[in-house]
């Protein structure tokens, strides 16, 4: 059940971001073999001004400056080669949907434990 949460600032006003999000979830699934049903991602536009690196403010998504955000929630129980996967496919595959360069783009990892999450009506138990 990774979730999968990014942010950037304004893109290209002709980009797509439904068929991005789905090209992103159905190219992560086939990349590391995690049905579509496991994945859970989100996108959230920073307004313009809002998002400051290297003390400038930009007012939307350069490609050089001002990495796109991505946090990346997994369960503790998933391997760290199977983490490490998905953070590849994921950071390739945002470059390809987006034509942006992945070395500005920025992964990082929360791990979730057993017992601390709770879905379907329940605490998740994962032992």
């Amino acid at each position: 059940m990774p979730i999968i949460r990014i942010s950037s600032l304004a893109l290209s006003d002709n980009l797509d971001m439904k068929q991005v999000m789905q090209a992103l979830s159905s190219g992560i699934s086939r990349d590391v073999r995690i049905e579509q049903a496991q994945l859970s991602l989100s996108w959230q536009i920073i307004e313009a001004n809002h998002y400051i690196a290297k003390g400038e403010v930009a007012e939307t998504q350069p490609s050089h400056t001002h990495p796109i955000l991505v946090e990346l929630l997994i369960p503790e129980v998933l391997s760290k080669d199977l983490s490490e996967k998905i953070m590849h496919s994921l950071a390739h595959r945002l470059g390809k949907e987006l034509n942006f360069p992945v070395s500005n783009i920025f992964i990082y990892e929360r791990q979730l434990a057993s017992q601390q999450v709770f879905e379907e009506g329940m605490i998740a138990n994962w032992a």
